[in-house]
Order: structure tokens, then C-alpha cells, then sequence
């Protein structure tokens, strides 16, 4: 970001003393003439003989237009611009920053017990309370002699007002400076950067190869603060930084060392836009050895205004006037941004937890009431629990996939959640349940993942559902009907194969629906088992079985 600098135009005296007169007391107003009308020598003399006016030309002359004068140019500090503004009440801010939610399967099968309708659901919160810590003030002391020679020069009066703020503003800037930069090292002490170890680049014998190490860190951490991550920050609260917001303090040598364009790359512009996205700062102001740079945001900083102004009080005794500049501030970091120091020094190793599962539970199903069982009735919802049992020193990872097999209805399901439905034409007399755990070795994805399983007996009385579905009824080889013809309920038959083996390609099936048939042939070729759904209507299948080639 480039400072506009605008500095105060020196103004002649006549038009100085104008302006201050027409905000000034009534008092004042008919004592003091209009200096371009009334001629300057008149309004000096005015001013001069009588004490209290001069008073208060001079504490306009100092709030007016030195604090203006101030104020317009404070830019020589370099950080400044990262204050908030004036905090308008209170001495106190309060930074709140919130976790996530995590998601919940939804399951229309699944009661809605009390828990999940009136309990709460809290969302992990953390705060920081900024506080008043610096309240400090800059005096000066005007004499009669300083005020005189103003007088005597064309443009004095915003010349005085000018160099007598130069010295406070000045000691103002470079205190707040100070008190900035001495944010990093309380900030490492309460909590920390997240470390980065990169080469020294500012030693003597550093080449070309360790500031291509560096930088190469420096645009991956700039790529990882785009994502969210608890790992970045002092507070480890889920946090992300758009590459628009990055900043990186460097030291000067850091900064002569890199090439300015690689130094670009890091933040994926180009090197014409670094301005104001790169602040040098002196080693020593770091507070931290080591440390080459820091990369974070402007919300690392939370500084505020809370007082700022001139007093001023005329001393009897020297016949001058005294002032202070009070500024009074919160200076504090934010625990929430995301900061990275690149230092020489080791850097935080990333412990990957993988919580390997090293087991399944039993699995168990409950009914409605409840009540643990191992029958169920058909066209009832039933609740299976399991959990994937972990490493107690590595955590738990108790997420888990279920599945049913034995069923010979589609309608038969069991949701993610485990609420199995057992559908009222479901001709099956048992059903297995397996709970799967998600986890998956990362050593070797292609494991199968632990699981465990129940068998359940299946009883009740078989209804058909709606709509009615129809089963096979009937199936002819070479065009001979085949006796018994498909009851309901049954899916599988065997038809002897004569006149010697038959291959899959020797096998031709037509009829309605004709696709959903599954055909196997046993190791000889003699038995053709043909498998079919339940379908609608009264189909008839073909099954045509070509003569074996000699």
C-alpha cells in the first residue's frame, strides 16, 4: 500500500490568525481585529497585551493545526496503519472466535428421540480480551520568545505550530513502533507462531540454493493458510487466510537476500504489488533470534485507540505555556489469526494422529422398546449399534459403514445410521448385519478395513407390499417348459444340461427382462443354475443351450 503523504502548506500569518478567530470566543473575536483586514500589526499587539487570548490562540494554534499537522503525518511509522481506530467506550475488546459444527447423517428412519429434539448443541467458542496498556504523554512548553519570532516570519505560525509537534509526534510514532513490534515476542511467549525451519539466508555463507529453500516454504505455507486449520494460530481455533490478506515481516537482510521476484511468486503476484505486503523490521525489534520472517494478516494486531488530545497549562511563574499529548491505546495481538514464523531455529513438527483401528465391536440390534434382540419380525425397523474400537492412546475413530446381506427383497435396507427395515414380502429367514469401519490404514488403503457381524432370525408372516410384484413363473430349456415352474419366493433353479458340457457362450436367454438374470455353470458344464428377481407380470424365460462344438 502506497502512503499518500500530505504535510500541513505553510499558511500566512494573516490567514492563520483568521482562522483561529472565527472559532474562537466571543471575547476573543472582540478583542483580536480580522488580521487581513484590520492589518497584522493590530492583531499582534492585541494578542499581546492581553494574556489570556494569547493563551488561547496558542492552544488553538497547537490543537488546530499542529495535531493536524500530527495526524497527517503519521505515516513514519510503518505499522500504524494497521491501527483499528478510535474505540469509541469502554476500555476493554473483546476478539470472539467460533469452532465448527460437526455434521450428523440424516435418517428418516431413525426416531427422533428427546436428546435430539431439545438438547442443546453448543458450538466451541473462545475469546481474548484486549485491554487500556499503554497510556502515555509528551510535554512540551511554549515561551514568549518562540511565539514572537512565529510572528515576525510570513508563514511562522504553521511553521511554530509544525515543528512543535514534530518532536512529541515523532516520540509518539516510534514508541508505538516499539510497542507494535513488541507484540512477537509476547505472542511466542503466549501460545506461539507455528514454526517453520528454513535455512539462514542472511549468513555470509548462504548461496542461491538456500533462499530457493526458503522461499519454496514460504509459498507452501502461503497455499496451506488458504484452508482451514487449527494448527496455525495460538489459540488452534479453525482459521484461513486469503493470499489477498497475507503479510510477511521480514528482517532487511532477509529481504536483500531473496529475489524479489521468487519473493512474489510466494503470494501469487506480481513483484510491482509487494509494496506494503512486504514490511521490513529490525532483527532486534523482533524480539525472537532466529526468526527471518513472519507471515500473518492485519488481524493480528489489535490496536485501538482510546485517548487522544492536547491539555495544556499556563504557567505563572515563566509566563509560558505547557502542553501534553496524551495517547492512550490497546495494543494486543490476536490469538485467532493464523501466524507462521520462518525461523533457523527447529520448527514444529506435524504429528499425524492416524487412530488405527484395531477393531470392531460386537454388533448388537435393539427394537423399538429398547430392548436387545437377536429375531426380527418383517416390516419392522430395528437399531443396530457398533463402534470401531481404536488405540486408546491415539484416540477413537468410532465411524463405521453398514450393510445387510441375505435379503431377497430390495426393499430390505439398513440406512448409515443402522435402522434396519426388514420388508413385509422379504421371503428370507435370516439376515447378517455388518458394521465396517471407515478407517483405512494409510500405510495400505487397499486393506480390508476391520468389521464384525449378527446374524438375526427372521419370523412373521410374508405380505405381499405394494405394488404387487409377481415372481417367475415359469421357464422353458430349448423350449420345453421346465417343471415345477418358479413358485413366489424362489429365485434359483438348476437345469440339467444334456448331451454333454456347455460354456457360458453355448448359453442364450430370452424373455422379458431378460438382463436381470444371472447365469452360472458348474466346474463340469453339465448344471446351468439361472438366478432371477422377482418381476412384474407373468414372464416366461427361454434358456437355449447350443449343441457343444466337436
Amino acid at each position: 500500500m502506497v502512503v499518500e503523504v500530505k504535510r500541513l502548506k505553510p499558511t500566512p500569518n494573516e490567514i492563520t490568525l483568521d482562522r483561529i478567530r472565527k472559532r474562537a470566543s466571543d471575547e476573543y473575536q472582540r478583542r483580536v481585529p480580522e488580521a487581513t483586514k484590520g492589518g497584522l500589526k493590530q492583531a499582534i499587539e492585541a494578542l499581546s497585551e492581553y494574556g489570556p487570548i494569547r493563551n488561547e490562540m496558542v492552544k488553538a494554534l497547537v490543537n488546530r493545526i499542529g495535531l493536524v499537522d500530527f495526524k497527517n503525518n503519521s505515516w513514519d511509522n510503518p505499522l500504524r496503519e494497521f491501527q483499528r481506530g478510535m474505540l469509541s467506550s469502554g476500555d476493554t475488546v473483546e476478539e470472539v472466535k467460533s469452532g465448527l459444527i460437526k455434521a450428523k447423517t440424516y435418517d428418516p428412519d431413525r426416531d427422533a428421540l428427546e436428546r435430539d429434539l431439545f438438547g442443546t448443541a453448543p458450538i466451541e467458542t473462545d475469546s481474548s480480551f484486549h485491554h487500556i496498556n499503554r497510556q502515555e504523554n509528551y510535554k512540551i512548553t511554549i515561551n514568549e520568545p518562540l511565539l514572537q519570532r512565529a510572528f515576525l516570519e510570513t508563514n511562522g505560525l504553521t511553521s511554530f505550530a509544525s515543528q512543535l509537534m514534530e518532536a512529541p509526534s515523532t516520540s509518539d510514532n516510534w514508541d508505538q513502533f516499539l510497542l507494535t513490534c513488541a507484540l512477537f515476542p509476547h505472542y511466542e511467549a503466549n501460545g506461539g507462531f507455528y514454526k517453520i525451519n528454513v535455512p539462514d539466508v542472511t549468513a555470509p555463507d548462504s548461496d542461491a540454493e538456500d533462499a530457493k529453500q526458503a522461499l519454496r516454504k514460504m509459498r507452501a505455507a502461503a497455499d496451506n493458510l488458504t484452508f482451514l486449520s487449527t494448527r496455525y494460530n495460538a489459540a488452534h481455533m479453525p482459521a484461513a487466510a486469503n493470499r489477498s490478506e497475507l503479510l510477511l515481516f521480514v528482517t532487511p537482510e532477509f529481504n536483500a537476500a531473496v529475489d524479489v521476484e521468487a519473493l512474489a511468486g510466494a503470494f501469487n503476484i506480481t513483484s510491482a504489488q509487494l509494496h506494503g505486503r512486504i514490511i521490513p523490521i529490525p532483527v532486534e525489534q523482533f524480539g525472537i533470534d532466529g526468526v527471518q520472517a513472519i507471515m500473518t494478516t492485519a488481524e493480528f494486531f489489535q490496536i485501538w485507540d482510546t485517548l487522544f488530545q492536547t491539555t495544556s497549562l499556563f504557567n505563572p511563574e515563566t509566563l509560558g505555556n505547557n502542553y501534553w499529548l496524551h495517547h492512550h491505546q490497546i495494543i494486543s495481538a490476536s490469538r485467532f489469526a493464523p501466524a507462521i514464523m520462518f525461523t533457523t531455529k527447529p520448527g514444529d513438527e506435524d504429528i499425524v494422529i492416524r487412530e488405527p483401528v484395531i477393531s470392531v465391536s460386537v454388533v448388537k440390534a435393539y427394537n423399538r422398546d429398547g430392548a436387545e434382540v437377536t429375531d426380527v419380525i418383517r416390516g419392522e425397523l430395528y437399531q443396530f449399534d457398533a463402534d470401531a474400537v481404536t488405540d486408546p492412546n491415539n484416540g477413537v475413530n468410532d465411524g463405521v459403514m453398514w450393510s445387510v446381506t441375505g435379503n431377497k427383497s430390495n426393499v430390505t435396507h439398513i440406512s448409515p445410521t443402522g435402522v434396519l427395515y426388514i420388508a413385509p414380502n422379504d421371503a428370507s429367514t435370516s439376515l447378517t448385519v455388518t458394521a465396517k469401519s471407515t478407517w483405512l490404514d494409510p500405510e495400505n488403503p487397499q486393506n480390508d478395513p476391520k468389521s464384525a457381524s449378527l446374524t438375526v432370525t427372521v419370523s412373521g408372516e410374508s405380505s405381499s407390499s405394494w405394488p404387487l410384484v409377481r415372481p417367475v413363473t415359469g421357464i422353458t430349456v430349448k423350449g420345453v417348459a421346465v417343471e415345477p415352474a418358479f413358485a413366489a419366493g424362489t429365485f434359483a433353479y438348476t437345469v440339467e444340461v444334456e448331451g454333454g458340457v456347455a460354456t457360458i457362450p453355448d448359453v442364450a436367454v430370452s424373455g422379458p427382462d431378460y438382463g436381470d438374470l444371472e447365469i452360472t455353470l458348474n466346474g463340469a458344464g453339465d448344471v446351468i443354475t439361472i438366478k432371477s428377481p422377482s418381476s412384474p407380470g407373468d414372464p416366461v424365460y427361454t434358456v437355449t443351450v447350443n449343441e457343444p462344438t466337436p
